[in-house]
């Protein structure tokens, strides 16, 4: 079942990015920039201290995935999320009223204040969604986990459209947000009804803390790292740039949702296994997963980057032309991050959290770096570029830091077979980008976009097959994940109750 468990984790996940990219066209062609850059700057303001609600989720599903006691873990997970809430909310608007009213702090952009105040209100029912996806996760039941967040998104996003199409601004599109977690609760309560909780337990509440110290440095630079670069560039920019950098960043985002879907499909299976001392099953899982990744995933990687600037354009409009390069570099940042979440699904697996703690902090220390150095005005000062470089920058130091440290510990090893494909790819780009590109110039956006990429795309995939890449065996597996009446039985039996854990 562990193929119908990604495969429906991935759609669910793709159907959601897809539907919010589809409404964030209609809402930043309508909207505009600068109202785009209200939203991602209040969702980054307020964003930046949720590492204080995150330190137990990953605790959640290791405990629960050995074999800890589900009900005694329900009950202690919900008591540390809930403190760790309160103290959320504190520390915000302690932060949001010292600005405003000590040191008088200006907001740019029309009614920011009040849209930091309507996010922080749908971060915390966020929380709260977050939490029941963390509960079925740990029992790796994947049409559970995935269904609110699919119904909710659906809701969000006609809401959003609903409401530039009708003229308002950034704070009705922040109130949508909150309307959609509240209509879409009623299912989390329907889906729960089957956990039973048990009692608040002192030693498994230490346990929590116990994973979750490391997990707290992982936590924190993350969520510095997601969300500081915006607040930065409002900073040394405006929020107009935040707008051009969120367009480009939301639609090659779209890419993360696979390495996001191996993270959260392999790191309660390779927690098992490695509590079984099954290593030869996660390397087997891990290499399925990457010939997936670079056969498919690859091709697209370079068409996308290749036709940036149609894509765009075509997309969200010649106000938006600017997003083009830094959508370019974002996507390369996307497949560096899913290649390398495997290879730290098997270090935290491993238990080697103060590990990943550390590589966690030295990314963070890349991150700021380069990110300084980039926009300041004094030295480079790249404006919305600089985020989009740094984000390719930390990327990639963290899959060769996981990957390295995969290798010492388990002795995995594809580098030689790796290296085939992406010598395929870098050729196959520098044809493109020299000798096919410029002379497309001459026709229109539209058709680059809509014709020319996805031929351009499925060629260079069959061409894989010329050089013995593409081989039976793969168009086999591949007709195993698409297979439909496998993937609804599975959701089926999950629903019903019938969870798989293989």
């Amino acid at each position: 079942m562990l193929k119908q468990k990604f495969v429906i984790d991935f759609v669910s996940k793709f159907a959601i990015q897809f539907i919010t990219a589809s409404a964030g066209i209609a809402v930043a062609r309508i909207a505009g920039p600068e109202v785009l850059g209200v939203i991602a700057f209040a969702t980054a303001y307020v964003s930046i201290f949720l590492f204080i609600t995150g330190l137990f989720g990953s605790a959640h599903i290791k405990l629960v995935s050995e074999g800890e006691n589900e009900k005694d873990c329900l009950t202690t997970y919900s008591w540390l999320l809930g403190i760790s809430i309160i103290i959320y909310l504190i520390v915000v608007l302690c932060t949001f009223f010292v600005q405003k009213f000590v040191f008088q702090k200006v907001f740019s952009g029309i009614g920011t204040e009040y849209v930091i105040l309507i996010i922080l209100f749908s971060t915390i029912i966020a929380t709260v969604f977050n939490f029941s996806e963390t509960v079925f996760i740990a029992k790796t039941e994947q049409a559970k986990s995935n269904l609110p967040n699919l119904i909710r998104s659906i809701i969000e996003n006609i809401l959003r459209v609903l409401v530039v199409f009708l003229g308002f601004g950034a704070i009705a599109l922040a109130s949508v947000k909150v309307l959609s977690f509240l209509l879409a609760f009623p299912l989390i309560i329907f889906l729960f009804k089957g956990k039973k909780f048990g009692k608040f337990n002192k030693e498994i509440a230490k346990k929590y803390w116990h994973i979750a110290l490391p997990i707290f440095v992982i936590v924190i630079t993350n969520s510095l790292m997601m969300y500081s670069d915006k607040i930065i560039l409002e900073y040394f920019g405006s929020t107009k740039e935040i707008g051009i950098y969120t367009a480009a960043f939301s639609i090659a985002g779209m890419l993360i949702i696979l390495g996001n879907t191996a993270g959260t499909v392999f790191f309660p299976l390779f927690s098992s296994l490695v509590a079984t001392n099954k290593l030869d099953i996660i390397k087997s899982k891990v290499w399925q997963f990457e010939r997936f990744l670079f056969l498919i995933i690859f091709p697209v990687i370079i068409s996308l980057s290749l036709f940036s600037y149609p894509i765009m354009v075509s997309l969200l409009g010649i106000k938006y032309e600017e997003s083009a390069p830094l959508f370019s570099l974002l996507i390369f940042s996307s497949f560096f991050a899913i290649w390398g979440m495997p290879y730290g699904n098997i270090i935290e697996g491993l238990g080697l959290f103060w590990l990943s703690s550390l590589i966690n902090f030295l990314k963070f220390l890349v991150f700021i770096t380069t990110l300084l150095i980039l926009i300041h005005p004094d030295i480079f000062n790249l404006g919305a570029m600089a985020l989009a470089i740094t984000q390719l920058t930390i990327n990639l130091f963290l899959f060769i830091a996981y990957y390295f440290i995969s290798f010492r510990k388990i002795k995995i090893q594809y580098i030689k077979y790796q290296l085939h494909f992406l010598l395929y790819g870098f050729l196959v780009y520098l044809l493109a980008y020299y000798y096919l590109v410029p002379n497309l110039e001459s026709l229109s956006i539209y058709f680059q976009t809509f014709i020319i990429l996805p031929v351009f795309t499925v060629a260079i995939i069959a061409f894989q097959s010329f050089f013995g890449l593409f081989r039976k065996s793969d168009v086999k597996f591949f007709l195993q994940l698409i297979n439909l009446k496998k993937n609804i039985d599975y959701v089926k039996e999950e629903i019903k109750g019938n969870s798989h854990n293989v």
